[in-house]
Formats: structure tokens, C-alpha cells, sequence
């Protein structure tokens, strides 16, 4: 009877800390079962993990080869198979890499897969890392005027996923955890910026955010400056959302520079439209106009950009009305005549009743 020899040296040594190779045949109610050791063994890397790695992106799909390693050999999973692990020779690799990184000060990019109130949480096969709100660059701050900490959150929630350039700024390497910051990875693109910047440098930028007195505006991704409400348009400003909202690109001029603080105006990239109008039109004149705003004594109307012009309750109608919106509907489009234009006080006068009569006396 023929005996089989059996090469013993090609038997890995099932203990503890050992590294073997795996390939992944499929997902069980444990975790993920892999062959182990060319199929000497099957190891299985339990469910907890698998989350865990799934939320890193780690390849898991049947057929994947992996580096693994023993956990201790004599606990056993629910199956019965050996318990093996990946994170802990990834966290070995990764921690190696991470102390290269905080030595070189190297730019990096890292995803968060938490929010709390204090900021953003980033799970990097196990090993830690957090992004204060004090470390944010200015297009991720959620900057909210009242403070409100729900607010805050549920604007940190929307940044999970989300790409971030960071630098390591500490490390405690007892618990194996970092902290990060958007704002230092950052630094050498805003100092380049505020040394070339001058009251009168124009730059493309991002609404970063929106307060009751102005955007705030972001030039490049870490420099950010005001442009008051009064600097958004020549014309009335009474709903922000109209002229723009987080994230929309905005066009702004620089016009302040002091203390750190920068003022910048959207309006002085453009044409004083009080320049404009009076040299296309004259009193007399037909002007068309969307109505915008009742007020008790007529409504406005909008004739050029963001140009209001009056239409005095006694210049709608010849009727005698005390309610504009028994004649005019807000964004309804209307023509009237120019009856007043004061480019000095910024005033438009019009009338609906006087082009009326106007109409009338042609056709008559």
C-alpha cells in the first residue's frame, strides 16, 4: 500500500501574530471566509471588521487576495474557523506612514466617516484621526450666526464623505489617534495670497457663507473675506437667497484690508447702473419693469439690474385705490413712464396712469 508523503515545511505554523495569505471565497453570517495558506486552513475575518474595512473601501469581493493575520488560535468563531484579521497589519502599515507623514509635514487626503459637535472623525482602518471645527477651512466652517449647536451638526453631517486636504498637527501615540487640520494644509496657499493681495485686486471666488449683513466669500480654498450687503448691488437688498447661496461662484473685488479683515464689493465689478440710466433714458421715456415690493403708499418696480423705481399709489390708476395689489401683482411685468429721474438721490419716479393717458391721446 502506497504511503503519501506529506511536505511538513509547507504547513504554516497556526499561531498567534502569524501572517498568511488569503483569498476571499465568500460572505457569512460571522464575516468573510477566506482560504488561507494556498487552502491548508480557512480563516474567517469577523463581521465588527468587515464593517469596518467595507467603510475604508477595502476590497472584499470573492476571488481578492489579502494579507492576513492569525488572531489567537485558540478562539474560535461561530463556525468553527480560525479568526484571522487584516486591520492589524494595515494599522502597522498605516501608522508607520502616518509618523513619516507628521515628520515631513506632508499634505494628504482623508475622507470623514463621523460628525459630533466638535468636528469631523476620520477612521483610517482603526486608527483615528479628528478635524476640530477650529481647523476647518473657511468653504467647510459651518458658520452659523446664532450659535445653534443642532445647526452646526447637522452641517457637519453634510461634510461626511466628502474629500479633505489635511496636516497632521498632533499625534498621541498611545492610543494611536491624530488630529488634523484643514486650515495648516492650507497655509502656504493663503499666505501666497494675502502677500500678493492689494485694495483693487479682483478674484473669482465661492460663497463660503451667508449672514444677516453679507456673504462671506472664498478666494482660492483658504483665504475669505466680506462683501457687506451694501456691496452686493447698486439697488436694494432685502432677500440674500436671491442674489446667491453656499457653494455659488461670485466675482468680487477687493476694497478694505485692515487688521487681518478683508472687505470685498461684487457691486464695483460692475457699472454704477445711476451712470448708466440716466445716459439710456430721460423723463418721458417708457421703461418696463418687474414689481417687486408693495409698500402703503405704491409699489416698486424693477428696471434695470437691481434698480427700483416708484410708482406712487396716485400714479397707478385714475381710480382712487388704497391697495396696489387691486392693479399690480408681485412679478408681474409692467410699463410705465418715467416721470422723475434723480440720479444725485438715486430716485426713479413712474407712472402707469400717465403712460395710460399717454396711450389714449395717440389712439385718440
Amino acid at each position: 500500500m502506497a504511503t503519501t508523503t506529506i511536505d511538513v515545511s509547507a504547513i504554516p505554523l497556526i499561531k498567534e501574530g502569524q501572517k498568511v495569505t488569503g483569498i476571499v471565497r465568500k460572505k457569512t453570517v460571522s464575516g468573510v471566509l477566506l482560504d488561507c495558506a494556498d487552502g491548508i486552513f480557512s480563516g474567517v475575518i469577523l463581521s465588527k471588521e468587515v464593517k469596518n474595512l467595507e467603510k475604508n473601501e477595502l476590497d472584499l469581493t470573492p476571488g481578492t487576495t489579502l494579507e492576513v493575520e492569525i488572531v489567537d488560535p485558540n478562539i474560535r468563531s461561530e463556525d468553527g474557523f480560525y479568526i484571522v484579521s487584516v486591520s492589524q497589519l494595515l494599522q502597522r502599515d498605516i501608522w508607520a506612514d502616518v509618523m513619516q507623514k507628521f515628520s515631513d509635514e506632508t499634505v494628504f487626503t482623508v475622507r470623514p466617516t463621523e460628525a459630533n459637535l466638535g468636528g469631523l472623525l476620520v477612521d483610517m482602518y482603526g486608527i483615528k484621526g479628528f478635524i476640530p471645527l477650529s481647523q476647518l477651512a473657511p468653504l467647510h466652517y459651518p458658520r452659523v450666526e446664532d450659535g445653534d449647536q443642532e445647526a452646526i451638526f447637522e452641517k457637519l453631517l453634510e461634510l461626511i464623505g466628502e474629500e479633505f486636504e489635511v496636516k497632521i498637527i498632533n499625534i498621541d501615540e498611545d492610543d494611536k489617534r491624530i488630529i488634523l487640520s484643514e486650515r495648516e494644509a492650507l497655509k502656504e496657499e493663503k499666505e501666497k495670497i494675502l502677500a500678493e493681495m492689494e485694495v483693487g485686486s479682483t478674484y473669482d471666488g465661492v460663497i463660503s457663507g451667508i449672514s444677516s449683513y453679507g456673504f462671506f466669500v472664498t478666494i482660492g480654498k483658504a483665504v475669505e473675506g466680506l462683501v457687506h450687503i451694501s456691496e452686493i448691488t447698486y439697488g436694494h437688498v432685502n432677500n440674500l437667497d436671491r442674489f446667491g447661496k453656499v457653494g455659488d461662484p461670485m466675482s468680487v473685488k477687493v476694497i478694505g484690508l485692515e487688521n487681518g479683515k478683508i472687505s470685498l464689493s461684487a457691486k464695483k465689478l460692475k457699472e454704477d447702473p445711476w451712470v448708466v440710466i440716466p445716459r439710456d433714458y430721460s423723463v418721458g421715456d417708457t421703461i418696463e419693469g418687474q414689481v417687486v415690493r408693495y409698500v402703503p403708499y405704491g409699489v416698486f418696480v424693477r428696471v434695470y439690474d437691481d434698480i427700483n423705481g416708484l410708482i406712487h399709489l396716485s400714479e397707478l390708476t385714475d381710480e382712487r385705490i388704497s391697495n396696489p395689489n387691486d392693479v399690480v401683482k408681485i412679478g408681474q411685468v409692467v410699463k410705465s413712464k418715467i416721470i422723475l429721474l434723480d440720479p444725485k438721490a438715486r430716485k426713479i419716479g413712474l407712472s402707469m396712469k400717465a403712460l395710460a393717458k399717454s396711450d389714449q391721446e395717440q389712439s385718440a
